[in-house]
């Protein structure tokens, strides 16, 4: 990103005096820029400049306010692209209508004190709730996560308040009107990505639960498996060889669990050959890591994908199966596969994937990882995987024949 960013610290001490930041995330999720400040430091100026972005008003807050408050999701199931979190709206019990930026600001620091309780506020009413989730950016890349994250940084109770910044249009606003309007108003500006980078000099959500050596027909293995805080999946790392021995960056593989094809050889996909390849590929090479992620999917789960190979025995390519199930083509998340790589002593590495958004996401999550080589597995296509495979190289961007 070219437009000038101010630093974490900077935006830390900003929040702490009660100021209003604006916060940009990435060009290729939201690609918008949102007004955030302190919850607890809502007053009716701030929430008055804040709605001139023009966007939702909401407050992030962590779970544990919305079990004590009965704050439950808006939908049964979220089927928003980015799943914002949207939970009961609310307004002070006091208020009149609940409109008014003060009857909004102090629903607002209400909704930030750790002692407000279920009749402090009447419901529905203006004030939007989002469920953040534990653990923050380093999760969730959001405005939500990023706003509870800055206020709990800056020593104030986690929650923040947030809008998206539209421009004269009623579009999102570029990053060069983001940057003159920060400058207009002498306000700091960052990116979650930097947030993400910060965050991770000193805290991280893995660690390592057991480890064993593993011969397989490809050679020996090291089997690494993780626990991530908050969460029930288990990641994997098969690990060859010396990671940190002189040498070219070692070869790396980041593969989301596909039952179907890496369990019982489905012949619709080419994830079961892809991983037999990349251990394959690695134990060649002499050293290299495997890290095995419960993505399955692509990230929708596997009844969900199921339910899209059924809408593709009807005629839909997998791009088109997705859409018509309310996901996007691919919900995948690397975050906590960078951390593994983190925890492997990894800076540099030579990645197995035909899928240039996995190298964009190595290079633009502030995690110090960089991919120095795109290294393509291309596996036999058959005629059940055929369509598949056309639909990645023409749709989704894979480098495939």
């Amino acid at each position: 990103m070219s437009e000038r960013l101010n630093t974490i610290p900077e935006a830390i001490e900003a929040i702490a005096r009660g100021e209003v930041i604006i916060v940009v995330d990435a060009e290729d999720r939201e690609n918008e820029g949102d007004f955030i400040c302190a919850a607890e430091k809502a007053s009716v100026d701030t929430i008055n400049f804040i709605l001139a972005g023009r966007g939702q008003l909401c407050v992030a807050v962590l779970p544990e306010v919305c079990r004590r408050l009965d704050l439950v999701p808006i939908v049964n199931q979220n089927d928003a692209p980015l799943k914002t979190a949207f939970v009961t709206p609310v307004d002070i019990a006091t208020a009149k209508t609940g409109i008014t930026a003060s009857e909004r600001a102090e629903t607002i620091r209400r909704l930030a004190d750790p002692e407000c309780a279920i009749t402090d506020f009447v419901r529905p009413g203006h004030v939007y709730p989002l469920l953040a989730k534990q653990g923050g950016v380093l999760r969730r890349a959001g405005h939500t996560e990023a706003a509870v994250d800055l206020a709990r940084m800056a020593g104030l109770e986690p929650a923040g308040v947030l809008c998206e910044i539209l421009d004269e249009t009623g579009d999102r606003a570029s990053r060069p009107k983001l940057r003159e309007l920060a400058d207009e108003h002498n306000m700091v500006m960052i990116s979650i990505e930097q947030l993400i980078a910060y965050r991770r000099v000193s805290e991280r959500l893995i660690t390592r639960s057991a480890g064993a050596q593993l011969p397989t027909q490809y050679g020996d293995f090291q089997i690494l498996v993780y626990q991530v805080e908050y969460e029930s999946q288990e990641p994997i790392a098969l690990v060859f060889g010396d990671l940190k021995a002189p040498g070219p960056p070692p070869l790396v593989r980041m593969h989301s669990s596909c039952f179907t094809g890496d369990l019982i050889s489905s012949l619709r996909c080419d994830c079961g050959d892809q991983l037999h390849m990349a251990l394959k590929m690695i134990s060649q090479e002499g050293r290299g890591a495997l890290v095995y992620l419960p993505q399955e999917g692509r990230g929708i789960g596997l009844s969900a994908k199921i339910r899209a190979y059924a809408l593709q025995d009807q005629g839909l390519d997998t791009v088109e199966a997705n859409h018509a199930l309310g996901f996007k083509a691919d919900m995948r998340d690397y975050g906590i596969g960078l951390q593994i790589l983190k925890d492997l002593g990894l800076h540099e590495v030579r990645l197995l994937t035909n899928n240039p958004k996995k190298t964009e996401a190595f290079n633009l999550r502030g995690f110090d990882l960089r991919v120095v080589d795109q290294v393509p597995i291309v596996p036999a296509i058959n005629q059940h995987n055929q369509r598949y495979m056309e639909t990645k190289r023409d749709k989704m961007g894979h480098q495939l024949p």
